[in-house]
């Protein structure tokens, strides 16, 4: 059960003969380095923060992860930056550290560690800062004693002290090192990672079965977690002909361990649909989206996940394969019963693809959950429409959490198409959706209640899209 890690952690390099499924977070505080805490071990609550960088095209990106479910085998040949690798050896506070220090941003001190990774990891990958955007690099963090005001302050000092050095010309780590914002060992970690030799992995056609088949593994390590240690497991996030997005043809192919901050990152899915970053931040929060790819969200199954809906409106085709032979499969197919796929034993996902709409499209998505953010949806749906003057010249709308698999609104898609734009037709469209589900009651909602919300969304689809054209009364 054990693999051969190679990975640098902090300024130290480590190659150790270990269970490959063992989480980081459970490794390196073996190693002594306990300024990474456990919290939640759900990737909620961001106390177990620390950056992973890697190589990319010659610079090391680097992202904030959640170091409880980041299994060690998702770290080969990376770089590891606990909170303890942002200190100096002169033990003094570095700036970000000093700024919280004297926003009194820090009470029992248990959440400030991954405060301030979150917030160094912001600092290493963005030339310019914004408040904002600086603010939602903490999402994925929550302080339970001191509330969030002081660390507002702290980052809002922060920005503002540091805004105008920052830049994309090449000097960005130098300024960092020299404001010490990070140590002087970041200069070396590019060329030191650049000599990590490739990590062996498990032959494309070995014949040993697997259990699972990992990507990100937010979920698997919050349901499973010590199934993953005493089970045969294949680890997809550093297959490397797995990742990437291209288009091929006029169809955008999605490599299935593509996470969902290079989703959102993407110059070509951000020409598709240009609302993408709105939709993927009701993905989970910032290191959650970090590690969670698009094949391991899909294969899951769940009947309420977020990229399952958003791709099932694009009437998105999956690839899987055994390692010799590839088939497709449509999404809106894919799923035969509650958590149960069209995949074979052997088979994994290679990539998902859908046709690049064309003429006047519209895309949306929609949830409701508990809370706006950071939070699993009650229900949750998506649509691709597009028109020609006035007229609905295909529409795809797609259901989840009203049915035990994520759902392709049949009936309802085919009745849009061909009508004329107006606030009758949606009425007639949602009543149809209606004869489509079969919500049940659970924790998250009675029936009666999920099938209200999926005819509000619907709705909401076409408020938001053609607010010139749906009044909102006339959907009451």
């Amino acid at each position: 059960m054990e693999s051969k890690i190679r990975f640098i952690l902090n300024k130290e390099s480590i190659e150790t003969m270990i269970n490959p499924a063992i989480v980081v977070l459970d490794h390196i505080r073996t190693l002594r380095l306990t300024g990474t805490k456990e919290g939640c071990k759900e990737g909620d609550c961001g106390a177990c923060t620390v950056l992973v960088g890697e190589l990319n095209i010659g610079e090391v990106i680097y992202r904030s992860v959640n170091s409880c479910l980041i299994p060690l085998n998702n770290i080969n040949g990376k770089h590891i930056v606990t909170i303890e690798g942002l200190n100096h050896d002169e033990k003094f506070l570095n700036p970000i550290q000093k700024f919280f220090a004297e926003e009194g941003a820090s009470q029992c001190g248990f959440c400030t560690p991954g405060f301030i990774v979150s917030l160094t990891g912001h600092f290493l990958n963005n030339a310019e800062l914004k408040f904002n955007n600086v603010i939602d690099s903490l999402d994925g963090n929550i302080c339970r004693c001191t509330g969030h005001n002081s660390i507002i302050r702290a980052a809002e000092r922060i920005t503002e002290t540091f805004k105008e050095g920052l830049s994309n010309n090449g000097t960005r780590l130098k300024f960092l090192t020299d404001n010490r914002i990070v140590p002087e060992y970041f200069n070396t970690i590019r060329e030191r990672l650049e000599k990590i030799q490739p990590i062996e992995t498990e032959h494309e056609n070995s014949e040993t079965k697997f259990n699972f088949y990992i990507g990100g593994g937010t979920d698997l390590f919050v349901q499973r977690p010590d199934e993953m240690l005493n089970t045969n497991v294949r680890y997809m996030e550093n297959n490397k002909s797995l990742t990437g997005i291209n288009i091929r043809d006029g169809f955008c192919h999605i490599g299935s361990s593509t996470t969902v901050t290079d989703l959102m990152e993407s110059a070509i899915i951000n020409k598709i649909f240009p609302d993408i970053t709105r939709f993927a931040e009701l993905f989970g929060s910032t290191p959650i989206r970090n590690s969670a790819t698009v094949g391991g969200n899909l294969n899951n199954a769940s009947p309420i996940g977020d990229m399952t809906a958003f791709f099932m409106a694009l009437n998105s085709v999956v690839r899987l394969t055994d390692g010799k032979n590839k088939r497709d499969v449509e999404l809106n197919k894919f799923y035969k019963s509650y958590k149960v796929t069209e995949r074979l034993p052997g088979e994994y996902m290679e990539s998902i693809y859908f046709r690049i709409p064309e003429g006047k499209y519209f895309l949306n998505f929609e949830k409701v959950s508990k809370r706006t953010y950071l939070d699993i949806a009650s229900v949750n749906t998506g649509i691709l429409i597009s028109i020609s003057n006035a007229i609905i010249t295909d529409a795809n709308i797609s259901a989840g959490g009203v049915s035990a698999t994520p759902l392709y609104l049949q009936k309802t898609s085919a009745f849009l198409k061909g009508k004329e734009l107006s606030s009758g037709i949606i009425n007639e469209a949602v009543s149809i959706s209606q004869t489509e589900i079969s919500p049940i009651t659970d924790a998250r909602g009675t029936a009666e209640y999920k099938s209200l919300l999926l005819s509000r969304l619907i709705f909401t689809h076409f408020i938001t899209l053609f607010p010139e054209i749906i009044n909102v009364e006339e959907t009451i």
